[in-house]
This record gives C-alpha cells, sequence and structure tokens, in this order.
C-alpha cells in the first residue's frame, strides 16, 4: 500500500509516517519508480509505535525496542 493508504488506515500523518522512516523505525519497500511500499507488518509497527507513544514513551525510547516493533508476531517479542 502507498504512503497515503496507511496514513488513513493508521490515523498518522502522512509527515509523520515519514518521520518514523527518518527515525529508523519504518523500513518501508521501494517499487521500482521509487515509491513506498507499505505492507501489512508495517501497519501494525505504526500501531505499536502509537500505543507506545500514548503510554508516555519518546521516540528515542521506542527507537530501542525497533526490532521487537517491526516483529511478525501479535505481541512484542525480544
Amino acid at each position: 500500500m502507498k504512503i497515503g493508504e496507511l496514513s488513513r488506515r493508521c490515523e498518522v500523518s502522512i509527515r509523520m509516517l515519514r518521520y518514523y522512516e527518518a527515525e529508523g523505525l519504518l523500513k518501508p519497500r521501494r517499487t521500482a519508480s521509487g515509491y513506498r511500499d507499505y505492507g501489512p507488518l508495517d501497519e501494525q509497527a505504526v500501531e505499536r509505535i502509537k500505543l507506545l507513544g500514548s503510554a508516555g514513551m519518546t521516540l528515542a525510547t521506542i527507537r530501542q525496542f525497533a526490532e521487537c516493533i517491526r516483529g511478525e508476531g501479535r505481541i512484542f517479542e525480544p
């Protein structure tokens, strides 16, 4: 899915998604033409980032959990 669709589905601005990527929290694939291509795991990662942020964690702290955030399981996995 493209960045606009992910933005709508997760209720996060496009600018914030780009910021998450710049901070190393998201690593979307790129199409041959250079567009970001997000999948279900990226959507799950954004939801987890939002959850941790709502718990009061800063992005610097959340970044320490980046590998757990991008995991495939339904729960955070160390």
